[in-house]
């Protein structure tokens, strides 16, 4: 007796339970929908307001960015606008101006190559307006190298989680300056902007089968061949530092 009733209150409890989460029961079914309608409805919401602040935030850096390139911004507060990873890459570029030699030129990228040749055209001209933070100001200031690059027509800018991007107005979904989000403020990254705005050049290379030395002594003879003399292989040693 016992037996059968400890089995009746189990199958009886057991049944309530089932019908409390019967998925037909209308009741259940529309607490269920209503609870996660909102939810999913609040969440979207908010996503989408932090993706449209994070797209305000990056067009709002890149135009101060702009401003701070085409005037005499001090140093730390270009390092500001970039990525760690940029001002370590800065950094380590310009020892080598100072230290290589042909050989160790021939493991560097052509960017790379190229502005360590730039950076010893300055050296040897007496071009520098800075002390120090001298790569920073090659790249950076009114007259560097990211400065002559925007004044091209550049298309809208665009946001995909923690990455920016912006490209040239003919072919905007095609990125050639990309910004990091970090967790406050959009960064430049340079070491991924830099070969993505000398991609064209070095398919001169490929197409001559130059090495990426001889392209970057070709670049430069070809800005400034009216204005300095010995643009040639004197500049793949170390001058004076």
């Amino acid at each position: 007796m016992a037996l059968a009733i400890g089995a009746s209150v189990f199958f009886s409890a057991c049944a309530g339970s089932s019908k409390a989460k019967d998925p037909g029961d209308p009741r259940n079914e529309s607490l269920v929908d209503a609870t996660l309608g909102e939810s999913a409805e609040i969440k979207n919401e908010k996503v989408g307001h932090r993706e449209y602040d994070k797209q305000a935030m990056l067009e709002s850096m890149f135009q101060n960015f702009l401003v701070a390139i085409r005037e005499d911004t001090p140093a730390d507060d270009l390092y500001a606008m970039l990525t760690d990873s940029s001002e370590y890459w800065l950094d380590t570029l310009e020892r080598h101006a100072m230290t290589y030699g042909p050989a160790e030129l021939d493991t560097c990228q052509f960017y790379e190559i190229y502005s360590i040749l730039l950076y010893r055209l300055y050296e040897r001209e007496h071009l520098w307006q800075v002390p120090e933070d001298r790569m920073l100001w090659l790249y950076m200031s009114k007259a560097g190298i990211i400065h002559n690059f925007t004044k091209l027509k550049l298309g809208p800018m665009k946001i995909k989680n923690d990455r920016g991007s912006i490209g040239l107005e003919q072919s905007p979904e095609v990125p050639i300056m990309i910004f990091e989000w970090d967790d406050k403020s959009w960064k430049l990254d340079l070491v991924e902007t830099v070969p993505l705005i000398t991609k064209g050049i070095e398919a001169t290379a490929v197409k001559k089968s130059w090495s990426n030395k001889k392209l970057a002594l070709y670049w430069l003879d070809r800005e400034y061949h009216m204005t300095y003399s010995r643009l040639d292989d004197s500049l793949c040693e170390p001058i004076g530092f």
